[in-house]
């Protein structure tokens, strides 16, 4: 246990008991600085550090945002050009990021292991503190914004990380929305602006105002120290205090955030968004939406009060306020969140795809809905079932990849970041979500929707409307305004210009100095165990149907994925697999409309869902087998509940409901009108995988831009196409609920034999057995150069191919060059030179890569890159301390920390891609006993590649139809 009266720099302000988080949360003060600290102590081995600071912005100039990017850069005690990198290349962290909030900028690491979480918190406590952006200005042009020239009669233009990041960021309307809702509502406060940067307001900060923002917020008396796990606590509060902390005197520092005083009557806020010339349907496109500020998010229990209110009647199946509003014809869509991560927590409901004229009738009906609500009352059982899930979420506290730790934190600064006797008030959900359930008849969430939706006079209207050619218009009147700046400049002015252009490229080209590389902390190789992770796959009969159990501790929950082989199924009916998953749970059923169908769920067991996936086979070359699954969670005893649902939703859904189907194919199709844009990065590469892959030609059918196409066609076609999409969905329904393609997983420490014996035995007899026609589809190849032209000002630019050739298969090698490539080659060439937000690659054990860019402002420069990357490879020429961070940095994305059920995930892949554990064995040598000559011997792999390559972009519709090297263009939405 830890001893504060150790801790002579610091005074214990609080402590405190957190069951939820099984340890104790200590609340501290570095009694010269001023520095907030707070700490969990418990037995969590993935230990958690993060600083933040609060800062304000001031302006739209996204000042906080690029200072995020440039304390990166180099700092005292670690002085080379990127220390991020060199950390993300060769540490066994967990997490490692940075994030700018609205108000708040925090650094985050975590790590299993005890030096390498030392290592990461002194890096970035130095980045932080002692950032190089006072000796070099090449920091806030690279990762900010600067005028680029390359020669006296070139086009001037603006180019930065961050800038072209918000080029894409304000290419999205949903994005351009949520700025605009925040500033409506908060206009006198700093979320009037912008934390991330307007890019038309970016190239108006200046290097002094940067630099004092830094000298401002970036002070320990300013700051927020979280540590988080099984850490020795002694010895890195000492470290803190030490190192950084008492060098510092107590400063009194003004980033108090004012609160908005509440309006007296509601505003209404309008606004446009770009839209290609040729986009069809534009005129449809209109968002609307309802905003009010709700209360304060230092209110633990009011704040999930509201995310409950916010489920039960906006978000899930069939809730009621939702269901009105698509009943009324008023949108295609309707989403709806509760955005506590701000001092004054926004509640908003935004219906998307909205005709012209209706916005009278939106604020009608929901007002409406929500005063029938608050006068009749809501569905008592649907919000005893939203808190029962909430519950079984947070007892779960299964955060996918993201550490606990690093949750909890972030959610902690919810309270603390306001208050500084609020600290640990998050860290106690279970509480009031049982203090809500004794709420639940007296009226109290009622009363809750007339306070703060219905009579709320500090209320939004914001509305977005499309605008054909915003954006071109947009880029000429800048193109216009840089010309006609260049030409107010004289020779010797124009030669400053490209020279400043050169000595940027000359300072991101230059590699750092050995000397610079090895001051950043470095673990051994022997730091690294040699054992892969093996499998838990225990094979076994139950009830007549083969399953796959995984011995894991789930603390009493069992994890069910039922598996169906599609392999056979109709290619023609292969994306009406893909509309199952979306149509069942949100069609009513023999017993339940689909709304009283997810209160039961939420209710009786912990969850179910559908989805579709695909593995390849290890041993048969361009070998697949989709899945269509449905994966179930409960506890023990629920599992006859469960069961009951499963076998109710699969077997007596209504998909013939002609008029819910229409509803639920136009919320698709709106929905991957938005998803599409923001993920352009991973379309693009399945698409480019998916002229020369059969498996991802099979994916791009089932859920890519093949899928997006096939939905539109339903959306805008429905009535011509509804009886053979009903008669489709049944053919699809019995092709694939059959015994034959049944495998289920099953994840606990449970006897699965006795507890699931008799209810598989029941399941099985139920399945289809009707005559059904099989025929494994060919996937036809079709090698394409594709560009889909769209409205953004950025692009997503990908190429891909097999690098398999006779004697060159599958080594672990590879995975060390996707470590290279991603924090090397395409980092510096991409990101750093280029000024993408971001780049990527990877490399299949079927044999096929891919190189994909994200938020790229260049589209043949960059492919120009790719086509490089062999000669890279081939004269790749590195230290061996290099060498070593590459091969950690590998090991380290291997060896991730899961959740049980991700465990019993990860045992299932292997046993359905017929994955060994001697196979896994053999790979983590391979990566351990790489050398720079392995990774050379991989250039024929990269010109194999590139030769039998193919190319997808998506992005700015001019750059697209100007690039000559695409056979065919199109709009995608």
């Amino acid at each position: 246990m830890l001893n504060i009266s150790e801790l002579k720099s610091y005074v214990l302000k609080e402590r405190k008991q957190i069951e939820e988080l099984h340890g104790v949360g200590y609340v501290l003060e570095h009694k010269r600085s001023g520095a907030r600290v707070l700490l969990i102590d418990n037995d969590d081995t993935n230990k958690v550090f993060s600083i933040a600071f609060r800062t304000p912005p001031a302006d739209d100039t996204g000042v906080a945002h690029i200072l995020e990017h440039s304390v990166l850069c180099g700092s005292a005690k670690f002085p080379s050009k990127d220390p991020f990198v060199e950390l993300a290349k060769g540490s066994l962290n967990t997490f490692l990021n940075a994030m700018t909030y609205p108000d708040k900028t925090v650094y985050p690491i975590a790590s299993c292991n005890d030096q390498d979480y030392h290592n990461l918190m002194h890096v970035y406590l130095d980045a932080v503190f002692y950032p190089n952006i006072y000796k070099r200005d090449e920091i806030l042009k690279q990762e900010g914004w600067h005028y680029e020239l390359d020669s006296a009669d070139g086009e001037l233009k603006f180019n930065g990380v961050v800038y072209n990041e918000m080029k894409g960021v304000f290419s999205s309307a949903d994005d351009l929305l949520q700025r605009k809702i925040q500033a409506a509502l908060l206009k006198d406060t700093p979320y009037f602006y912008e934390s991330g940067g307007d890019p038309d307001a970016i190239p108006e900060l200046t290097r002094e105002g940067f630099l004092n923002f830094h000298r401002k917020y970036y002070h320990p008396s300013n700051s927020y120290i979280y540590l988080y796990g099984n850490v020795d606590f002694a010895r890195e509060l000492s470290f803190i205090d030490e190192e950084y902390l008492s060098r510092f005197d107590k400063k009194e520092i003004h980033s108090e955030l004012a609160l908005q005083k509440p309006f007296e009557t509601p505003v209404t806020v309008t606004d446009t968004y770009p839209v290609s010339e040729d986009e069809e349907n534009a005129g449809e496109g209109i968002y609307l939406s309802y905003n009010t500020v709700a209360g304060l998010s230092s209110d633990n229990e009011e704040m999930l009060a509201l995310q409950i209110l916010e489920y039960v009647l906006f978000s899930m199946p069939g809730a009621p306020v939702r269901k009105a509003i698509i009943d009324a014809g008023i949108g295609k869509d309707v989403d709806s969140y509760l955005d506590a991560g701000i001092q004054q927590p926004v509640f908003s409901v935004i219906v998307k795809n909205v005709q012209q004229g209706k916005e009278e009738l939106f604020k009608k009906v929901i007002e409406q809905a929500l005063a029938e609500q608050a006068e009749n009352g809501m569905n008592k059982k649907a919000i005893y079932s939203s808190i029962n899930n909430f519950e079984f979420k947070y007892r779960e506290a299964s955060f996918g990849r993201y550490p606990k730790g690093l949750i909890y934190g972030l959610n902690f600064l919810n309270t603390w970041l306001y208050d500084d006797n609020r600290a640990m008030d998050l860290g106690d959900t279970l509480t009031p979500l049982a203090n809500l359930k004794k709420k639940v008849d007296t009226g109290y969430f009622e009363e809750l929707v007339k306070k703060y939706l219905l009579n709320n006079t500090h209320k939004a209207f914001v509305n977005l409307y499309p605008e054909k050619g915003k954006n071109e218009r947009a880029d000429a009147e800048l193109k216009r305004q840089l010309a006609g700046i260049k030409g107010t400049l004289d020779k010797k002015q124009l030669y400053f210009l490209t020279e400043q252009t050169r000595k940027l490229k000359e300072f991101q080209e230059t590699p750092s100095t050995q000397e610079e590389l090895e001051k950043i902390p470095l673990l051994k190789l022997s730091d690294i165990g040699r054992e892969a992770l093996p499998y838990k796959n225990k094979e076994m009969i139950i009830g007549g149907i083969p399953a796959v159990v995984h011995d894991y501790r789930t603390n009493g929950i069992v994890y069910l994925d039922f598996s169906f082989d599609t392999t056979e199924l109709p290619k023609e009916l292969i994306p009406y697999a893909t509309l199952l998953v979306e149509l069942y749970r949100y069609v009513d059923t023999e017993h339940y409309s689909y709304n009283d169908l997810a209160t039961e769920i939420n209710l009786k067991i912990g969850g179910i869902a559908f989805q579709t996936g695909i593995y390849p086979l290890i041993w048969k070359r361009d070998g697949f087998r989709p899945y269509f699954s449905i994966r179930m969670k409960c506890l023990g005893e629920q599992v006859p509940n469960g069961m009951a649902l499963m076998e109710e939703i699969l077997f007596t859904s209504k998909l013939h409901d002609e008029k819910r189907l229409k509803e639920i194919i136009s919320e698709m199709r709106t929905r991957m009108d938005t998803r599409i844009p923001a993920a352009g990065h991973v379309y693009a590469a399945n698409r480019a995988l998916s002229y020369v892959d059969p498996m991802m030609k099979y994916k791009e059918i089932a859920e890519g831009i093949d899928f997006y196409d096939f939905v539109k066609s339903l959306d805008h076609q429905f009535e011509e196409k509804k009886e053979m999409l009903v008669e489709n969905l049944f053919h699809a329904a019995r092709c694939i609920f059959r015994k034959e393609n049944l495998i289920v997983s099953l994840t606990g420490e449970f006897n699965f034999k006795s507890l699931l014996e008799e209810h598989f035995t029941h399941f099985g007899a139920q399945l289809y057995d009707v005559p059904c026609v099989k025929t494994a589809p060919q996937m036809e190849m079709c090698r394409l150069n594709e560009g889909f032209r769209t409205s953004s000002k950025v692009q997503y630019v990908a190429t891909a191919g097999r690098f398999e050739r006779e004697g060159q298969d599958y080594t672990g090698a590879l995975r060390v060059l996707k470590t290279i490539f991603s924090y090397d080659y395409l980092w510096v060439n991409i990101r750093v030179t280029g000024g993408a937000y971001g780049c990527m690659c990877g490399f299949s054990r079927n044999g096929y890569g891919y190189l994909v860019s994200y938020r790229d402002p260049h589209l043949t420069a960059t492919l120009d890159v790719y086509k490089n990357a062999a000669d890279y490879v081939r004269t790749f020429d590195v230290s061996d301390r290099d060498m070593t961070k590459y091969i950690i940095g590998t090991i380290s994305s291997m060896d991730q920390p899961l959740e049980p059920s991700a465990l019993g995930d990860r045992s299932f892949m292997g046993y359905l891609t017929g994955t060994t554990p001697e196979m896994l064995q053999k790979e983590r040598e391979q990566v351990l006993n790489t050398t720079q000559g392995g990774i050379r011997a991989l250039a024929p792999y990269m010109e194999a590649l590139m030769e039998a390559g193919t190319v997808c972009a998506i992005g700015n519709d001019k750059k697209i139809q100007e690039a000559e090297i695409f056979e065919n263009t199109r709009m995608l939405m």
